[in-house]
């Protein structure tokens, strides 16, 4: 209580002190300069007046000259300006004391008009100027006079001519008008003069009496500067230790600390925590919006801006504000020159009232950068371990032969992507063909990872595609667009590489079993009867043709994924999968992987939709594969699904600006189903993992162009799809 009280005395004391010294200049320093103001005004009037007094009578003397001048045929061009000079001195010097200040001229100042105030004075005033008024009617046509006075002639010499005479004849009637009135401004203008001095002397007098007050106050006022100088620096004594201690422990904390204004501006006080928290030296005057601009994206910066504006208002309860603190844990990242660091930051709000009212906030902020790795490790290594866990129990159900195949393939697809994103490339096309072609290989990774119930591999796969469609959306691609990818390729590639590893552990803990296994499934037949997925009553998700060949296998299994996933009831019929050549075997698997997705997703209806169509609730795809002797082979993928929608074929190419309206409305129909092939195409409006980034028919068109075979589209609409696809027989021989 006493260190409050001290601190508000300590406050009171330079506001008392300045009080008094505005008090004082009110007083005393103001009056005496408007008493030295018109004192100084009524000097120069005074001087005026003084120097102007005897006018007339030079004017009175210049007109004898010019008189005596004529007479003697002399120059009288020197008098006559003095004539003139006179009347404009006289005017002027009684515009001047003119009773209207708006005409006073230099000299319509406060002093002039108090000595006008008086009687005397305006009389003395008036007498000037009857005066001068009769006696400047006799000084016009003289101080008018221009030419020459003489004439010169042979006969007759030098004499005055016309004008000359009229002008000696007014310089004699002005000479007795001089003598009867000159006399009189004079004596006049000698009466204003000495009414200006007593003027003078009485604001002399005033001014001293008010220089004597002014000295007394200034005694009065310095004896008061003592006593508070020296009771307030017992005071600031007091308060300078207060600051050290307070210095102290802002220097010893570890926590940030700073006091927020209504303003958003940071105080001039903080902890010395700041300077290593933030890495900047000094804070003080910065907003709180500046301190935080260069650490935090955007996003987060205009949360917490609209965090401490609610902070800020009466109305809202702080207890359940801070439970909603969005400054918990911020990352924020600092250029340090050599790179980014990254940290995490723990903000936390105080309200701090003054007199009942919020007056600022205390802002508390702790480096939790430990916390949150150790927390992140920890929730890593969980995920790790989870992941770990689901990719055995997906291993375990997975035939070694197809889980082989599938690594083999996959780590071929790997490295040519590795191979396209070191390739060198400089203009746009390349870059867009560069992406086009990882795509591809990305897709069929994907699509055959959700055949086999991969779904950890499904996933990074489907991440690095939305890596690849961010690029691809980019108006502009340059090299630095895919070294993002780089590092979705290595996290693939690691995925992968592990699950390879768990296969060699599994197959060294079974040993010879995988190969028995391989060789009773090599042994089986073709195809067996078809077999319903699920148990009971129920009606099963799923019905697949039992089938023996990796290709049917691995449909087999993306069947009932995407069958379980989707709610529909299919059946796979596979014929002649078994005799695809080896040459074509790792071509045919991605195509009818692709396919039977694109079936699955996009072909077949739900059950109840069906059954109103009047179709069976168990929808039907239907893979083949037949040598056509030297025509080569036909394979072919057929759905009784819902078909493909001209319309929305021809609104989808509008909409994603590959058609306009009036071109897409001309296109036939083949021209139309040849789009679906197009990278990039697809009627789905929305991306998921099964589709709707319109690459599934573009790996089919490129696997069919490079194996110079082709690939045709037929349907009708709420009736069936049918993929036909013919490949050389010649390409196959040389193959095998």
């Amino acid at each position: 209580m006493k260190a409050n009280l001290n601190w508000s005395r300590s406050q009171r004391s330079p506001a008392f002190l300045g009080a008094a010294l505005v008090l004082f200049a009110l007083a005393v320093l103001l009056p005496g300069f408007r008493l030295a103001g018109r004192l100084d005004d009524a000097t120069a009037a005074l001087r005026l007046v003084s120097e102007q007094r005897r006018q007339a009578e030079v004017v009175a003397n210049a007109l004898v000259s010019v008189r005596d001048r004529l007479e003697s045929f002399g120059y009288v061009d020197e008098p006559l300006s003095e004539v003139r000079n006179g009347v404009a001195e006289l005017d002027g010097l009684l515009r001047t004391l003119a009773a209207d200040p708006a005409t006073a001229g230099t000299f319509g100042t406060s002093a002039a008009r108090a000595v006008q105030s008086s009687e005397a004075f305006r009389a003395d005033v008036a007498t000037v100027e009857r005066a001068w008024t009769d006696f400047r009617k006799a000084l016009v046509p003289i101080a008018a006079f221009q030419g020459v006075p003489y004439a010169d002639s042979e006969a007759a010499g030098v004499q005055l001519n016309a004008a000359g005479k009229a002008l000696a004849q007014e310089a004699r009637k002005a000479i007795v008008t001089a003598r009867k009135q000159g006399p009189v401004v004079t004596a006049a203008l000698t009466k204003v003069s000495s009414s200006l001095e007593a003027e003078s002397t009485q604001l002399s007098s005033y001014l001293r009496l008010l220089m004597l007050a002014a000295l007394v106050g200034a005694i009065a006022l310095g004896v008061g500067v003592v006593y508070f100088l020296v009771a307030g620096r017992r005071q600031a004594e007091l308060l300078a230790d207060a600051q050290r201690q307070t210095d102290d422990i802002l220097k010893t904390v570890k926590e940030g600390l700073f006091l927020l204004d209504s303003k958003g501006k940071i105080g001039a006080t903080h902890s010395g925590s700041m300077a290593r928290l933030f890495k900047r030296e000094s804070i003080a005057g910065v907003s709180f919006d500046e301190l935080l601009r260069p650490l935090v994206p955007e996003k987060t910066l205009q949360t917490a801006q609209r965090f401490v504006e609610v902070l800020w208002s009466e109305r809202t309860k702080e207890n359940l504000v801070k439970s909603i603190n969005p400054l918990q844990e911020v990352e924020v990242s600092f250029d340090t020159g050599a790179g980014q660091e990254t940290r995490w930051l723990e903000f936390d709000f105080h309200r701090v009232r003054s007199d009942g009212k919020l007056a600022n906030l205390l802002v508390s902020v702790n480096d939790v950068t430990q916390r949150v790795r150790l927390a992140r490790e920890l929730a890593e290594s969980r995920e790790k371990a989870q992941s770990q866990v689901d990719t055995l129990l997906g291993v375990l159900h997975i035939n070694p032969r197809q889980l082989r195949s599938f690594l083999s393939d996959s780590d071929a697809a790997m490295k040519m992507v590795n191979a396209m994103l070191r390739e060198p490339a400089r203009e746009e096309s390349a870059f867009r063909r560069k992406l086009d072609s990882i795509f591809r290989q990305i897709h069929s990774i994907k699509g055959e990872a959700a055949a086999l119930g991969l779904g950890t591999v499904e996933t990074r796969a489907h991440e690095f595609e939305d890596a690849l469609k961010e690029a691809r959306e980019k108006q502009q691609l340059s090299g630095a667009d895919f070294l993002p990818l780089v590092v979705k390729l290595d996290d693939l590639f690691t995925h992968l590489a592990s699950i390879g590893d768990l296969v060699q552990r599994l197959g060294q803990l079974h040993q010879g079993a995988p190969a028995a296994a391989d060789e009773e499934a090599d042994e089986a037949p073709a195809a067996a009867p078809v077999r319903a997925v699920g148990g009971g009553g129920a009606p099963t998700p799923i019905q697949i043709q039992a089938a023996v060949d990796p290709i049917s296998q691995t449909l087999t299994q993306l069947g009932e994924n995407i069958g379980r996933d989707r709610g529909k009831l299919v059946r796979i019929v596979t014929e002649g999968l078994a005799e695809v050549p080896a040459g074509y075997r790792k071509a045919v698997k991605d195509i009818t992987v692709q396919a039977v997705r694109n079936a699955l997703v996009h072909g077949i209806e739900a059950p109840d939709f069906r059954e109103r169509s009047g179709k069976a609730a168990v929808g039907s795809v239907k893979v083949s594969f037949q040598s056509e002797g030297p025509n080569g082979f036909r394979l072919v993928v057929e759905d009784d699904g819902a078909g493909i929608s001209l319309r929305r074929v021809r609104e989808a190419a509008v909409a994603r600006g590959i058609l306009t309206s009036e071109d897409a409305a001309r296109l036939e129909s083949k021209q139309l189903l040849s789009l679906l092939f197009r990278s990039g195409f697809s009627t789905q409006e929305v991306a998921d993992e099964d589709a709707g980034r319109g690459i599934g028919m573009n790996v089919i068109a490129e696997l069919v162009r490079e194996l110079n075979g082709r690939v045709g589209v037929s349907t009708g609409e709420g009736r069936y799809t049918r993929f036909t696809i013919v490949l050389p027989a010649q390409v196959a021989e040389n193959v095998a």
